[in-house]
């Protein structure tokens, strides 16, 4: 546990634009967001919500005791010791960070961003780095890890808030890591949640249209993405480039090309991109191919099945060419990495047909891995999937049209509903599913349990089937509040009940 004490003088000496206006000398042991956990010790930042402002708690917090940032003055209990900031968005990053010592300083930070394949990204890049002499650890909406074993990522955030992220790189330096990889989301980069992480290398993997119901436009989406960049060439130096590694096949290149940075490398299949992967054939649970870079080139065996994948290993092995290591090494770890749990994960008992639990939970995420599923498979594709209430951006009917264009049959299901009723989000799936007729090409079955299980016993030798959705998640968010699910453990024990488990 770091033990952390700065007064708050200090604190704000650090910070671009921190003016105390009252308390210097006051000792800050956290900085906190939630008016709700602040107390003594605490620095109060009062950040502009969607929802709802800090400010308007600021004078709750000092009253139990916390001192305060703002952006305007508010009414204060006397005593209280505060001070202005210009943003406290970015403010809330910056002290966090120079609280804990400015760490991402210390570290060779690699920050991943993306529509689909952020989270397998992250976590290759991690593996191929460890392999080439580089400790790492690493950020996802899957885990967290410092130096030790990972923790399961239960915030429900892919990119956690900046004391928590601040609080992460401080405990990897604490524990010898030499570099961090952080999965970052567009709502991460347009709040601020990822600013003083002093990132040397910004990589994409691809940017399609999503979240628009949170940024408006799908412009406005790729320049939230495109924040990676600049988050990078402004950030501390420490002796490398700052390095884009862009997705060369991607229709994003050209747009995220333009974003000034000292080098751009980029990767892909096509072409001559600086990382191509090439000669690509299936293996037992994976994919081989060949990566080029350069006069150098190696063979990987990827535990990991799909085009996509070879796109996300081409793009870990640029982001540890940008940081200097070498391809055979980096290799071994792309090799090495056993997969990502929700990610595509094969489930195998010895049944007859090929099973994947993924994360897909959106139109975009869901076309994406149908696609590549179809592409490799002889007999029939089924897919399980609900839509979830979770974002508006996710569009059911989107879903339902991507079902029917690639997928030979189809439950739709519940996927965390919330306070929506999932038999109206079953319908919106529907609606988008034209031409495709009930009974024949797909059926409604509201109990996800009952869903996998249908779709398990109409699978037959040679078929995939794909359950889309839950991925790693433990719960299942209802109306009534969330009850735990484990996707993986229901597939499982759907193989079991129907007697098609051979191991």
């Amino acid at each position: 546990m770091l033990r952390l004490r700065m007064r708050l003088g200090h604190l704000a000496e650090g910070v671009a634009g921190a003016a105390v206006q009252a308390g210097a000398r006051v000792d800050v042991r956290a900085v906190v967001h939630d008016s709700r956990s602040a107390g003594p010790g605490d620095l109060f930042v009062a950040v502009r919500g969607l929802r709802a402002d800090g400010h308007d708690f600021a004078a709750a917090a000092a009253a139990r005791g916390a001192a305060v940032a703002v952006e305007r003055p508010v009414p204060l209990p006397a005593g209280t010791a505060w001070l202005r900031l210009a943003d406290t968005r970015l403010g809330l990053a910056e002290l966090s960070a120079e609280l804990h010592g400015r760490p991402a300083r210390r570290l060779r930070v690699v920050g991943v961003t993306g529509t689909a394949g952020k989270s397998t990204t992250t976590h290759l890049v991690a593996s191929a780095l460890e392999a080439a002499g580089l400790p790492a650890g690493y950020l996802s909406s899957v885990a967290l890890r410092s130096t030790g074993p990972p923790a399961d990522n239960e915030s429900g955030q892919t990119t956690l808030e900046p004391p928590q992220v601040q609080a992460w790189l401080a405990r990897m330096v604490a524990g010898g890591a030499a570099a961090a990889v952080l999965e970052v989301s567009s709502h991460a980069l347009e709040q601020g949640r990822v600013a003083a992480c002093d990132f040397d290398v910004a990589a994409f993997t691809n940017v399609r249209e999503d979240h628009l119901e949170y940024h408006g436009s799908p412009e406005a989406y790729l320049r939230a993405k495109a924040r990676l960049i600049e988050l990078c060439a402004s950030g501390s130096a420490k002796g490398g480039l700052k390095t884009a590694v862009l997705n060369r096949d991607d229709t994003s290149f050209e747009d995220l090309e333009a974003y000034p940075i000292q080098r751009r490398l980029t990767y892909g299949m096509a072409g001559a991109p600086d990382v191509r992967a090439a000669a690509l054939r299936p293996v037992r649970g994976g994919t081989a191919f060949v990566l080029h870079a350069g006069d150098a080139s190696v063979e990987v065996r990827l535990q990991l099945p799909g085009r996509f994948n070879v796109a996300n290993a081409a793009c870990a092995a640029a982001c540890g060419l940008a940081l200097g290591l070498p391809l055979d090494r980096l290799a071994l770890g792309l090799t090495a990495f056993p997969g990502l749990r929700g990610r595509l994960e094969r489930v195998d008992l010895g049944q007859p047909f090929t099973l994947y639990v993924d994360f897909a939970h959106s139109a975009v995420a869901l076309a994406s891995v149908l696609g590549e599923l179809r592409r490799d498979t002889d007999g029939r594709l089924l897919a399980v999937f609900g839509a979830s209430s979770r974002s508006g951006g996710h569009d059911p009917a989107g879903m339902g049209r991507a079902a029917a264009a690639m997928a030979d049959f189809f439950v739709i299901t519940t996927d965390d509903p919330l306070d929506v009723d999932p038999a109206e989000l079953a319908r919106q799936v529907v609606a988008g599913a034209s031409g495709r007729e009930p009974g024949r090409d797909y059926e409604v079955e509201l109990d996800r349990r009952a869903a996998i299980r249908r779709a398990l016993a109409l699978a037959r030798r040679g078929d995939v089937v794909l359950l889309a959705g839950k991925g790693h998640e433990r719960t299942l968010d209802l109306a009534g509040g969330p009850v735990p699910w484990d996707e993986r453990a229901e597939a499982e024990a759907g193989l079991r009940a129907l007697s098609l488990a051979r191991i």
